[in-house]
């Protein structure tokens, strides 16, 4: 029964890494959304070596939706060239540079799974920092819709994964906490622009005298 269920859980958590971003692309040819390439650069290449380490370390069939991702991911990067955000700063450059050195260490000691995950799994997250720093210049530059869902396929594959340890679980479930944080400063965001938004068209429809 078990084992049944991870196999589901599996194959949803399949279907929505591939029609997650979805609506996310749909929004970028809009161009309502605007991702970071140098997020999305180091998403991909990070992903690809989670998805590895995973199916090492017994994930099973709760690797199947990663690896997937990492084509989705891929596809993403390839459009961030075109439609990604110009809001490019020096501290972007940097985040990716340590996600680059990151990726360097893994190779230098992948003969210990959880210290190299560690080690890309906290440089993903530094990838991260640019998106965090664009959506809070321009709060209604990422589209929202999909991390709700990419939220939901990482918790389907804790369900499926068919051996739990520090090396299958840590990547999903810190990717959820990274999504709330990220998802909940976005809204507060959103909304302080729409007071000071609606403060100055008070101001503006105020009388001279």
């Amino acid at each position: 029964m078990l084992h049944t269920i991870k196999i589901v859980a599996s194959a949803i958590a399949t279907i929505i890494a591939l029609v997650a971003y979805v609506p996310y692309l749909i929004d970028m040819f809009k161009g309502k959304n605007k991702p970071h390439l140098y997020t999305w650069i180091s998403i991909f290449l990070v992903t690809a070596i989670v998805a590895y380490i995973q199916l090492i370390g017994g994930a099973g069939v709760g690797a199947i939706p990663i690896i997937l991702g990492v084509g989705v991911d891929a596809i993403i990067l390839f459009y961030c060239f075109r439609f990604g955000t110009k809001d490019v700063v020096f501290m972007d450059k940097v985040c990716l540079a340590i996600t680059i050195l990151g990726i360097i260490f893994y190779l230098l000691i992948k003969s210990r799974p959880v210290v190299s995950l560690a080690i890309v799994t906290v440089a993903e997250i530094i990838s991260f920092i640019p998106t965090f720093r664009k959506t809070r210049n321009d709060p209604y530059s990422e589209s929202l819709p999909s991390y709700y869902l990419v939220m939901f396929k990482l918790g389907l594959i804790l369900v499926a994964l068919q051996k739990y340890d520090l090396l299958t679980i840590s990547y999903p479930a810190l990717w959820i906490l990274v999504f709330v944080i990220f998802l909940s400063a976005t809204y507060s965001w959103r909304a302080a622009k729409a007071r000071t938004q609606h403060s100055g068209q008070d101001i503006q429809d105020a009388p001279l005298v």
